[in-house]
C-alpha cells in the first residue's frame, strides 16, 4: 500500500528490499527525496537507519510534511552485500488517510463456518518460556502465520498477543506471561490482519479505477460494508484447496457481495482537498462497472 503521511505532522518513512523473494538486511541505506512533479530536493542523500528486521527509515519532520500533494518520489540506496541496490518509491503528503476499522471478529460474524476451519489452533507445547511457545506441529503453518493473533495458555489461563511465529522451529513468539510456559495445553486464535490488509488494498485500487483517491474519501465507515465483504473474500480465497470447492464458491459469492457493494457506495469526499464537508461533498457514488474480479 502507498505511505501517506499527514500534513504538518512528523512520521517515519519504512520501506525494504528483497532479493530472491526474501527481504534482506541493508549494511546500511541513503535517501533522496523530490517533491511531486519537480526535481527539486526535500531531502538529498541524508542516511538512513536500518532496523533489524530489514526495513530501512527515515524521520520525516513537520516541514518534510509540510504541503500537499501526491507522488513525492523517494530514490533509496543501499548497501548489501558489498553491493549498491536502489529504489524508488512514491508517497503522499494528504489532508487525512482511509482507515481499515473491522476486525477479525466481524469477519467471523459475517460467515460463521470459518471458526471452525483454522481460525483457532489447539495443540500442547514442547518447550517454552515466559515469551515463547514451541510446538514442532506448528511447523506445518508459514511464517507470521500466527502474528496479531492471541495465545492462550490453558494451564495458566493467561492470554498474551503474538507478536512473530518461525515455521522452521514452530515456535510462537508473544508478550510476556507471567510464567514460564513448558508443556502447557494452549490455543492460539489467529488473525485475519494479512486478509484484511490486503482487501483494504483492494478497496483503495478500486476507489482509484472509479476515478476517486482513497485519502479524499473522510469517514472510513461508508466503506466499512464493502471492506467486510472483500476481506471475507480474502479468506475464502486462501482457504479453497481447488477450484469448485466450498472455499471457492464462498470466495466468488463474496468477491460479488463486495463488487455490488461498492458500487452502491455514497460516501463522503473532500473535492476541495480542504479536509471538510462542503455542499455537494457527502454523496459521491462510485462506478461498479470499472471493477474487476482479482
Amino acid at each position: 500500500m502507498k505511505q501517506q503521511f499527514i500534513k504538518g505532522v512528523s512520521d517515519v518513512f519504512k520501506t525494504y528490499f528483497y532479493e530472491n523473494n526474501r527481504r534482506i538486511i541493508p549494511a546500511s541505506a541513503r535517501i533522496t527525496i523530490c517533491k511531486p512533479a519537480s526535481t527539486d530536493k526535500l531531502v538529498d542523500d541524508v542516511a538512513m537507519s536500518v532496523e533489524a528486521d530489514g526495513a530501512v527509515s527515515y524521520a520525516l519532520t513537520t516541514t518534510d510534511n509540510g504541503v500537499l500533494g501526491c507522488d513525492y518520489k523517494a530514490t533509496i540506496s543501499c548497501v548489501y552485500d558489498s553491493r549498491t541496490l536502489f529504489a524508488t518509491v512514491f508517497y503522499d503528503v494528504v489532508n487525512s488517510r482511509l482507515a481499515a476499522i473491522i476486525t477479525d471478529e466481524e469477519i467471523i460474524a459475517e460467515l460463521p463456518q470459518l471458526k471452525d476451519n483454522g481460525w483457532r489452533v489447539r495443540g500442547r507445547s514442547a518447550s517454552g518460556s515466559t515469551t515463547t511457545l514451541v510446538d514442532p506441529e506448528l511447523k506445518r503453518y508459514e511464517d507470521a502465520s500466527f502474528t496479531g493473533g492471541l495465545l492462550t495458555s490453558l494451564d495458566l489461563d493467561e492470554t498474551r498477543e503474538i507478536t512473530g511465529f518461525t515455521s522452521a522451529t514452530g515456535t510462537v513468539s508473544t508478550t510476556v506471561f507471567s510464567t514460564a510456559i513448558t508443556t502447557d495445553r494452549y490455543v492460539i486464535t489467529r488473525s485475519y490482519a494479512k486478509e484484511i490488509q490486503r482487501a483494504f488494498e483492494k478497496m483503495e485500487d478500486a476507489l482509484h479505477r472509479s476515478g476517486n483517491r482513497a485519502h479524499l474519501v473522510l469517514d472510513s465507515y461508508d466503506l466499512r460494508e464493502t471492506h467486510i465483504y472483500y476481506s471475507v473474500a480474502e479468506v475464502c480465497k486462501g482457504l479453497s484447496a481447488r477450484q469448485g470447492d466450498l472455499w471457492w464458491a464462498l470466495w466468488e459469492v463474496y468477491e460479488k457481495k463486495a463488487i455490488e457493494a461498492f458500487g452502491d457506495l455514497n460516501f463522503k469526499y473532500d473535492k476541495t482537498v480542504d479536509g471538510y464537508i462542503s455542499t455537494g461533498e457527502a454523496g459521491e457514488r462510485t462506478d461498479a462497472a470499472r471493477m474487476t474480479r482479482g
